[in-house]
């Protein structure tokens, strides 16, 4: 593994404390609940406070611009550590999981660009140090809330489960090839990552981008030459690469991002999760694929 000067993980721990008692990273409260589905687990978390979300969403509207951009110039307080010459990292000002991460690219570049070389690369600096889920929610539909294109990463594992809720079912992707895990239903494809994938960084994003593109083919997520042009969540750990199409962006309201493709779901009140359990989590996430 490449010799370091620094340890990620510790400046994320620094930068994390410094930027709570300054108040630049507002946290957002969470109560959980496990639910188990004809044997697969979900963890359903609801939000107790929207205030800071709320305020921040109503800056923006004030601010009266479609292009503005919390990326550049990023909030100084929340910066981590270069991820090489094109990219940064970042924590994520709100935050519903601790240490919660950003691989930002320093020049503006859209979120429905595809994943290229050097974002793969500044990905696997920071996979290399951390043991992490990453992810892309690749445009709108897919849950992208800002245009800038970034990857977010949370710390492996997910409380209160060992890693994932879904990674009974994903460890079992198979190498080589897309394949699906038969125990999720919504449409999806992944492959297993080759052992020893994020020793080398540079070998990480040569393997990263190739599977990323056999995923991609492999769903029909074409492009233009530079974006996608249809919506889709991508999820990478050290173990594996995920893929999922989507058609919708939410099912009554409710929005999905990528982690629910990992069991994981986030709503803003009990009325939004009886909703989900009414018309069943692994039923939802079928509809919006």
């Amino acid at each position: 593994m490449t010799e370091k000067t620094y340890t990620l993980l510790q400046d994320v721990e620094r930068v994390t404390r410094s930027a709570l008692e300054s108040g630049a990273l507002q946290s957002i409260d969470t109560r959980y609940e496990q639910i188990t589905e004809n044997g697969i687990p979900f963890l359903l978390r609801t939000l107790d406070n929207l205030t800071r979300k709320n305020e921040a969403s109503q800056r923006l509207k004030k601010a009266g611009d479609t292009h503005h951009n919390p990326f550049k110039p990023y909030d100084e307080a929340l910066y981590v550590a270069d991820l090489g010459e094109h990219h940064v990292c970042l924590l994520n000002k709100f935050n519903v999981v601790d240490k919660h991460l950003l691989v930002v690219t320093r020049e503006l570049e859209s979120q429905q660009d595809k994943i290229n070389r050097k974002d793969f690369n500044a990905l696997a600096r920071v996979m290399q140090d951390i043991d992490a889920l990453a992810f892309y929610n690749g445009g709108k539909i897919a849950g992208a809330s800002q245009p800038h294109k970034h990857l977010q990463l949370i710390p492996m594992p997910m409380e209160p489960f060992s890693e994932l809720p879904f990674s009974e079912a994903l460890n079992q992707l198979k190498p080589g090839h897309p394949n699906r895990s038969p125990d999720l239903k919504f449409r999806h494809a992944g492959m297993q990552l080759p052992a020893g994938t994020f020793d080398n960084v540079d070998r990480a994003s040569e393997v990263l981008l190739t599977l990323y593109n056999q995923l991609r083919e492999e769903l029909a997520i074409t492009d233009d030459g530079i974006q996608t042009t249809a919506p889709y969540n991508l999820l990478i750990t050290r173990k594996w690469m995920l893929m999922v199409p989507r058609s919708e962006e939410s099912f009554e309201g409710i929005s999905f991002n990528s982690l629910a493709f990992v069991g994981a779901l986030l709503v803003r009140s009990d009325e939004d999760g009886e909703k989900l359990k009414a018309n069943g989590l692994m039923n939802t996430l079928v509809g919006v694929c």
